[in-house]
């Protein structure tokens, strides 16, 4: 049975990474893969249907692509009147490398919609310039950038990759734990997309 991490237990153990040293490190890195990082998906729908959950406003410092300035701050207040697609990731997690070029190729077919992709990197397993790094080697151009303003934490992701759907008037309205391809991704877009 998959156990996912809580955010307070991601927070903590980033706070302790600073003291393990290489062994345990790798021993962080292990445990959050075994429970952070699993193939499973899950559709979670916010609230209980009574009404639409408001998504937190964040600022998010980008990382440099073809189409954004690094150090560039995007805020979610920014994106109103957008759908839009946030994505939780890191380098060193397989299901989040391996969705990040279909995300590429759906943010390329709906840009030109007002749909924007925003990916969120858990800072503290890989560092922001690892983060800048994959993102050079992919070939990313949506917008990407470092947790620095714990949004993590705001969204209560509890597993990796996590993507949340939000709408034109900035609510929740889908999340997804796990790996998305092309075709689910395009599914759930046609459903909040007007």
């Amino acid at each position: 049975m998959q156990r996912n991490v809580m955010p307070s237990e991601v927070k903590a153990l980033l706070k302790v990474r600073k003291r393990l040293g290489p062994v345990g490190l790798l021993c962080l890195t292990m445990l959050i893969f075994a429970t952070a990082c699993g193939p499973s998906a899950q559709t979670v729908e916010p609230g209980n249907g009574a009404s639409a959950e408001a998504a937190p406003d964040f600022a998010l410092t980008l990382f440099g692509t073809e189409t954004r300035q690094a150090g560039e701050t995007l805020r979610l207040s920014d994106l109103a009147g957008k759908p839009v697609v946030l994505n939780f990731w890191f380098p060193s997690c397989p299901p989040c490398v391996a969705e990040m070029p279909e995300f590429e190729r759906v943010y390329q077919s709906h840009k030109a919609d007002g749909v924007e992709f925003v990916g969120v990197q858990l800072v503290g397993i890989d560092t922001a310039e690892d983060g800048q790094n994959f993102v050079n080697e992919v070939g990313v151009t949506y917008a990407l950038g470092p947790d620095e303003d714990d949004i993590i934490m705001k969204y209560q992701v509890n597993g990796f990759p996590m993507t949340v759907f939000i709408d034109q008037e900035q609510n929740i309205v889908r999340k997804w734990q796990g790996i998305l391809d092309e075709e689910k991704l395009e599914e759930i877009l046609a459903e909040i997309v007007h």
